[in-house]
């Protein structure tokens, strides 16, 4: 059992050193592309022209470490439905974010290409994996002895994430209706025009989530 819990300390470690890279080259791409309005263009925009390589490498390293974290969730949450149920959709929300760093989006004020596409279809996904994932996960604490003491935080983070998933859902279709030039509703035209504040919170809320879920794995006797 020692040896258990010391294979999670180590996947924790390595997770929480993933999730630290990812937070520091987002923050330094603030700073080295100041062209890119934080309050309208998505992180993934980073990916796109200088320093390029290396934004999409923080977004792999992003969700090898949400697959860590799932791991060690699957070992030390019981083996039952719906720990399964809630544990699922964080290995499709790791996945996802991978591969977006695979695949560059496009531009705003860009048509869509089959990379863009590709990386639109896994960005949607990963965020209603990790939305569906978090919240199920959040109240499945409840019944494990281990993690009962984050139960109350992740819950609250997880309510929050939910519904900055809704506004940026409502950002996303105020963008698809600009690139394909149709009328655009005032309501998805506000949220279009602040996508970026939105996922950064999103993004934000999230990784603190996950680093709450480290910190408790390593506190595992």
């Amino acid at each position: 059992m020692k040896l258990e819990y010391l294979n999670i300390k180590l996947i924790a470690v390595f997770s929480l050193i993933g999730l630290f890279f990812f937070m520091a080259i987002i923050i330094a791409m603030h700073i080295l592309r100041p062209d890119y309005n934080p309050r309208s263009r998505y992180i993934s925009e980073y990916a796109v022209g200088k320093y390029g390589q290396l934004a999409a490498s923080s977004f792999v390293i992003y969700g090898l470490a949400i697959l860590g974290i799932y791991l060690c969730l699957q070992t030390i949450l019981p083996t039952r439905a719906h720990s399964n149920t809630g544990l699922a959709p964080i290995a499709i929300w790791g996945v996802c974010i991978a591969i977006t760093g695979f695949f560059n989006v496009d531009l705003k004020d860009k048509q869509m290409s089959w990379h863009g596409t590709v990386h639109s279809i896994a960005s949607v996904i990963g965020v209603a994996a990790s939305v569906i994932g978090l919240i199920l996960l959040s109240f499945i604490f409840a019944l494990n002895e281990s993690t009962q003491n984050v139960v109350f935080v992740t819950q609250i983070i997880a309510i929050v994430i939910l519904i900055l998933a809704m506004l940026l859902f409502l950002g996303l279709l105020g963008d698809m209706a600009l690139k394909y030039h149709h009328n655009v509703p005032v309501i998805l035209l506000l949220f279009h025009n602040i996508t970026g504040l939105i996922e950064r919170s999103l993004i934000g809320f999230s990784v603190v989530w996950l680093i709450i879920i480290v910190n408790n794995l390593w506190h595992l006797e």
